[in-house]
């Protein structure tokens, strides 16, 4: 194998090379050596081509995934459960519990009585409504709270019935009416008690 051409003739000898015509020396390079070992010389560094990164712009926003479309019939929602309603904790009105009132009107003898149990006074009265425990009527007279009565309702041909009871409320309705209920109670026994109800 041939290889360039040396100018000068140096780092050869006439051994190793041969003259060719015009004076030309060319060197004898032994097969699988490099020429550069062969020389003692030192190669030149690779030229590296340089690297351009092609500019592609910025990278492209992602597209949302379509949503598969439903095969046949959708399945239907199952139902929010129903909300039982709370009960009221307080009644406005004010009735809650209360006791129901049925009207009464009726014509009554009313008579208070005094700590020992005698009646004091007596006069006419109206009632106006009644229970099981509370009888309410109209009358012209007031009557303080607490105090004990004894009451004779007059009902249509027939006796009176005896009823005793104590003042719960007194309230002035104007006209010269007061508004009186009095709570239910049993009847107390005396002398005097028996002799007043024989005179109803």
């Amino acid at each position: 194998m041939w290889a360039g051409k040396a100018a000068d003739g140096e780092g050869m000898s006439d051994d190793q090379g041969q003259h060719a015509q015009g004076g030309d020396r060319y060197a004898w390079i032994d097969p699988g050596v490099s020429v550069w070992d062969q020389w003692g010389a030192v190669p030149p560094p690779p030229k590296v081509r340089p690297s351009i990164t092609p500019d592609t712009g910025p990278a492209p926003a992602p597209q949302p995934t379509a949503r598969p479309a439903p095969k046949g019939d959708p399945e239907p929602l199952p139902e929010p459960p129903q909300k039982t309603p709370e009960p009221i904790a307080e009644d406005l009105s004010g009735t809650a519990g209360a006791p129901t009132f049925h009207e009464f009107d009726a014509e009554l003898d009313v008579a208070e009585l005094d700590e020992r149990l005698r009646p004091v006074t007596t006069w006419s009265a109206r009632s106006t409504s009644v229970n099981r425990s509370t009888l309410g009527f109209r009358s012209r007279r007031m009557c303080y709270p607490k105090k004990l009565l004894m009451i004779a309702v007059h009902l249509i041909d027939d006796k009176p019935t005896i009823l005793a009871g104590r003042v719960t409320t007194c309230d002035y309705e104007g006209e010269g009416l007061y508004a009186i209920e009095v709570e239910l109670m049993p009847k107390p026994v005396s002398d005097e008690l028996r002799q007043w109800e024989a005179q109803r």
